[in-house]
């Protein structure tokens, strides 16, 4: 009996070779889902800006970009890329305010890049984390060292110089780039504390997944009524589209276009949930930060768009990257969290 207790033991311990293989896919998720984000937000930076310059109607595009990741959502739960997520009423109602906030962000996004250039949209919208921070503090109640809000002076600089000398600024768009930025970061602080709800999977990939799928959903049918009602919404389609065919622009290349665009929109968001699931909101924010930079070179590159103060920002918001992930480490001495009753007591 003793030694067939120990075979069986034997059968399940697992190798230590499966041990580091495991450890390493692992490591690996992070960067890989970082580059796949960068990537596909890159492209849908690119194909937003060619749609929005012979199809400039705000609420339209923003919604059929949403609408783009419903058929994706329905083929991975219908070929078992993810499983179906088991969820009641009050699951839903409570991830409403998240897809709110998620339809919000979008409209002011394609607002301000179709109001000013991509490059300075992007540089206004290096300040997420600020407004991360603030919707952390607020909502989970978690306050980091004043470092790291210290830190933030020079991107607060640095845009304010991008304002004064930008040539495509423009009020309505640096006020939708805000916007969005609290919008993206409530979003996100959300997503994470109702991480839970609902069974949306066995790992925290695939309930992330399952949770950008059923947001996807809700907020394309709360942005739908606004949409069809708003002025640049779905009823001016019928005139941009033609408007759009007399500037020479091929029908083929006009879906195409919007296609493209809502592809990589959904991509990117679900890659950025991939990221997001393995990191607190606020390293998120950090990432993102970084990844203005890349956007800010491929629309030099690609679309010939130069702010004149961007890349001067490259540099600041790298030193603000480093000091928030050190910050963010769990080697950091300098993090701290308040509890409920904490909380309460400081509103006090």
């Amino acid at each position: 009996a003793a030694a067939a207790a120990a075979a069986a033991a034997a059968g399940d311990a697992v190798p230590p070779r499966a041990n580091r293989l495991e450890k390493w896919q692992e490591r690996l998720k992070m960067p890989v889902f970082v580059l796949l984000w960068y990537f596909f937000n890159v492209q849908y930076n690119i194909e937003n800006k060619r749609l929005l310059a012979v199809f400039p109607l705000t609420w339209a595009v923003a919604w059929i970009q949403l609408f783009a990741g419903c058929p994706m959502v329905v083929l991975m739960w219908a070929f078992g890329f993810v499983q179906f997520p088991v969820i009641t009423k009050a699951d839903i109602w409570t991830l409403v305010p998240v897809a709110a906030f998620f339809a919000v962000a979008q409209v002011c996004t394609v607002a301000s890049l179709c109001s000013m250039a991509v490059s300075f949209t992007h540089v206004v919208k290096a300040l997420e984390p600020a407004a991360t921070a603030f919707a952390t503090a607020v909502i989970l109640k978690e306050v980091f060292h004043p470092a790291v809000y210290l830190s933030l002076i020079p991107v607060f600089a640095g845009v304010a110089m991008a304002s004064a000398s930008e040539v495509s600024f423009a009020l309505f768009g640096f006020a939708t780039a805000m916007l969005s930025n609290f919008a993206l970061s409530a979003r996100n602080v959300l997503a994470t504390k109702f991480g839970s709800v609902g069974d949306m999977g066995a790992d925290k990939v695939e309930r992330m997944t399952n949770q950008l799928s059923i947001l996807t959903l809700v907020a394309t049918v709360l942005l739908l009524p606004l949409a069809i009602a708003s002025p640049g919404g779905l009823l001016d389609c019928p005139p941009a589209w033609h408007a759009a065919l007399d500037q020479n622009v091929p029908a083929a290349e006009l879906v195409y276009r919007m296609a493209a665009s809502g592809f990589h929109f959904y991509m990117y968001q679900l890659s950025s949930f991939w990221a997001l699931s393995q990191a607190s909101p606020m390293t998120y924010s950090v990432l993102n930060t970084l990844k203005r930079i890349v956007i800010i070179i491929a629309s030099v590159v690609v679309l010939g768009i130069l702010s004149r103060w961007a890349l001067l920002l490259a540099q600041p918001l790298q030193l603000l990257a480093v000091s928030f992930t050190w910050l963010q480490s769990g080697d950091s001495p300098h993090r701290f969290q308040r509890s409920e009753a904490e909380g309460a007591a400081v509103a006090e």
